[in-house]
């Protein structure tokens, strides 16, 4: 997938509030789509797609590839109707080291 080698650099400068706030989400509730992120966070639809999607091109988030999507916080697998995101590894690894230095 685009943007997700090990040559790719995160640029976090580049990143506004809102998509620190997507970034952050995704980190604690592991991939997400889009419809249920706009919910939770209470922002627009569309503007959450996207952002989604330019976090994607920008390498910090890559599509769950798959048809059910298992997480810690369901009791069971669910069927993936939408298109669901997750931090890629770099990512992950950033905002894991923030949240340790709180």
């Amino acid at each position: 997938m685009k943007g997700n080698n090990n040559k790719t650099v995160l640029n976090w400068d580049i990143l506004e509030e809102l998509d620190f706030k997507l970034l952050e989400y995704l980190y604690n509730i592991e991939a997400d789509c889009a419809k249920f992120i706009s919910r939770k966070l209470k922002i627009n639809l569309g503007e959450t797609m996207q952002r989604l999607k330019h976090l994607e091109k920008l390498g910090f988030l890559e599509r769950v590839k798959g048809t059910f999507l298992k997480r810690k916080d369901l009791y069971k697998p669910k069927h993936m109707n939408h298109t669901y995101y997750k931090l890629v590894n770099k990512a992950r690894l950033v905002l894991k080291h923030k949240h340790r230095e709180r």
